[in-house]
């Protein structure tokens, strides 16, 4: 390895910014979202629901103009001749920490990811009209994302 590929790589990792790290992790906190999202919607599965990701891909900014490209999965819940998507469309809010839009015939809502003083992740369920406000959303749990699927698919 040359002297200038040496510098090279020292100033690529020097670029690796809190942006690069937080677009790196984000697949993985939806995912976690999704994997819980499964399970609760399991009791579904095993009675015809269908659940299944597809593959997308994002292109974003954030408030320091940095564009970012990646790869992320779509959860999509299809049932009753219906279906609900949680969309990843954001690691970069100006109200939180990532955003996953839903989209359904009955209502476009949202999950909005905070961070606590912890580190702990908490995903807020909000209506699309209220982005910008954290004040219109609620805490996601089982039973009200059951409310959600259950709305969506006319159950």
């Amino acid at each position: 390895m040359t002297k200038a590929d040496e510098l090279a790589a020292r100033l690529k990792q020097t670029r690796h910014t809190g942006a690069d790290q937080a677009i790196d992790s984000w697949p993985g906190q939806v995912y976690e979202l999704f994997h819980r999202i499964e399970g609760w919607l399991k009791p579904l599965t095993e009675v015809g629901l269908d659940l299944r990701r597809n593959s997308t891909h994002v292109h974003e900014s954030n408030s320091q103009g940095e564009t970012f490209d990646y790869a992320i999965d779509q959860l999509l819940i299809e049932g009753n001749g219906h279906s609900v998507t949680f969309d990843p469309v954001a690691r970069f809010t100006e109200d939180g920490e990532g955003r996953v839009e839903i989209h359904c015939n009955s209502n476009e809502l949202a999950l909005l990811r905070t961070v606590d003083e912890h580190g702990e992740t908490h995903w807020w369920l909000q209506g699309v009209e209220h982005a910008a406000q954290q004040g219109g959303a609620v805490a996601l749990t089982e039973n009200c994302l059951l409310s959600v699927v259950q709305q969506g698919l006319e159950l």
